[in-house]
C-alpha cells in the first residue's frame, strides 16, 4: 500500500472533498435507515408486539383488517385443528375519537381480545383488562401526543360507546393509527351493536357476538395452513407477511427501499468516476512503475487498498454523524428509530457499493503500457 498511501498524503486536497461526498451519502443512507425503520414501527408496532405466528383473516386475493370478518365456528374451527398451540379472534375497527367535554383525539384503531388471554398487552401503567367492561388500554401514543391519562373517558363517534382508560401500553399503532384495547364483547358491541348500545330495559341479540375481524394464531412448524384455510374458509399469513395488510406499509417500505438503491448507485457512480479520472491523471506515473518492474497486480491492489482507506474513513464519518443526530431525534419523539443491524448493513452496502466503483479503473490500469512512461505519446 506505498503508492496507495503516499497518494492520499500528496493528494489531501481531492481525497478530502471525495471523502466528504461519501460521508454526506452514508449519511443520508443511516438517516433514511433510521426513518425506514421508525415508519414500520409507526405502522405496525401494535402487530409486532402480538405474541403470534400467523393471522387468518377472511379469505381475500388481498387480505386486510379493514375488509375481514371472521365468525365464531371458523376461530373454534381453527382452534381445535391438529398442531395449533392457540387461536383467538382479534376485533379491529378503526374509529374517530373524543374527549366528553368534545376534545378531538383524531382516528384511533378499536381492538378487541378476550382479557387474560395472549393477545392482551401488558401494561406500562394502570391496571390489565379483568374482564372490565367499559375499560381500555390505550397506546403510549395517544397518551403522548393527546395527553390522555388513567381515568379520563374516550367517546367513540357514531357509536357514542363510552370508554374508561384503566391502563397504558407501550406505542402500539397500526397504519400510524394508536391501538386502544378493549374486551371483546365491548368492540362487538360498538362494531355491530346500535349506536349508543341496547336500549334500556334490552339486550342485542347474541349473534352479534359471533363475529371478529381475523384470527391471531400460534401454530407449531409443519402445519398444513393449505387444507385449513380451504376448511375454513381463511387466508392465512406469517406475521412477517401480515403487516403488509396494513394500510400504506408495502408502499412505505417499497419508497424508503427505492430511495436506498438510488443512493446506493449515485455512491457508485460517483466513486468509480472519481477513480476513472485519478488514473486517467496518473498515467504517466503508472507506466513509470510498470517500467521499473511494478506489477499490474500489484497496482491493482493498491487501487483497491486506497479505495477501501478512503471508504471506511469515510463512511464510518458519515455514519457516525448521522447516528449522533438520529439520538438526538428519537429523544424528541420523531417518526424515526435507529436499528444497530440496519445501520451496519446500509454502512456495508455503501463499502460494496464504493469497491465495486473503484474497479472500473481496474481495466485502465491493466491496460497502461510501460512505454509511456518513456516519453512515447499515446
Amino acid at each position: 500500500m506505498f503508492l496507495a498511501l503516499r497518494d492520499l498524503a500528496f493528494a489531501k486536497g481531492r481525497f478530502a472533498l471525495m471523502s466528504l461526498i461519501i460521508a454526506l451519502v452514508a449519511f443520508l443512507m443511516t438517516l433514511l435507515s433510521g426513518l425506514a425503520s421508525g415508519l414500520i414501527k409507526s405502522n405496525i408496532s401494535g402487530l409486532m408486539a402480538l405474541d403470534i405466528t400467523h393471522i387468518a383473516f377472511e379469505y381475500n386475493e388481498r387480505p386486510s383488517y379493514r375488509n375481514s370478518m371472521v365468525e365464531r365456528e371458523m376461530w373454534e374451527g381453527w382452534r381445535d385443528s391438529k398442531g395449533v398451540l392457540a387461536a383467538e379472534p382479534l376485533g379491529h375497527t378503526m374509529f374517530t375519537a373524543r374527549t366528553p367535554d368534545n376534545q378531538p383525539l383524531d382516528d384511533v384503531v378499536l381492538w378487541g381480545v378476550y382479557p387474560g388471554r395472549f393477545l392482551e398487552p401488558s401494561v406500562v401503567s394502570g391496571e390489565q383488562l379483568r374482564g372490565a367492561e367499559d375499560g381500555v388500554i390505550i397506546s403510549g401514543l395517544l397518551a403522548d401526543k393527546h395527553g390522555v391519562g388513567i381515568g379520563d373517558i374516550i367517546v367513540l363517534d357514531r357509536v357514542l360507546t363510552r370508554l374508561k382508560v384503566i391502563g397504558i401500553s407501550e406505542e402500539h399503532n397500526i397504519g400510524h393509527v394508536p391501538v386502544i384495547y378493549t374486551a371483546m364483547r365491548k368492540w362487538q358491541e360498538a362494531t355491530y351493536g346500535p349506536p349508543g348500545g341496547p336500549p334500556p330495559g334490552e339486550t342485542l341479540p347474541d349473534i352479534l357476538f359471533d363475529y371478529a375481524s381475523v384470527i391471531a394464531l400460534q401454530l407449531a412448524p409443519g402445519v398444513d395452513i393449505y387444507t385449513l384455510d380451504i376448511e375454513w374458509g381463511t387466508a392465512t399469513l406469517d406475521k412477517q407477511s401480515a403487516f403488509a395488510a396494513s394500510s400504506g406499509y408495502k408502499e412505505e417500505v417499497q419508497t424508503v427501499q427505492m430511495i436506498q438503491g438510488f443512493m446506493v448507485v449515485i455512491s457508485a457512480l460517483v466513486i468509480g468516476a472519481f477513480f476513472t479520472i485519478w488514473t486517467i491523471q496518473r498515467t504517466q506515473e503508472i507506466g513509470l512503475v510498470k517500467a521499473l518492474g511494478g506489477s499490474s497486480s500489484y497496482l491493482l491492489r493498491d487501487t483497491l487498498a486506497q479505495a477501501l482507506i478512503l471508504m471506511i474513513l469515510a463512511v464510518g464519518l458519515g455514519t457516525l454523524m448521522a447516528v449522533w443526530l438520529g439520538l438526538s431525534l428519537e429523544d424528541t419523539g420523531t417518526t424515526f428509530m435507529l436499528v444497530g443491524t440496519d445501520v451496519t448493513a446500509s454502512s456495508m452496502l455503501l463499502l460494496i457499493a464504493g469497491l465495486l466503483g473503484s474497479m472500473v479503473s481496474v481495466r485502465l490500469i491493466t491496460r497502461i503500457d510501460p512505454i509511456i512512461a518513456l516519453g512515447r505519446t499515446r
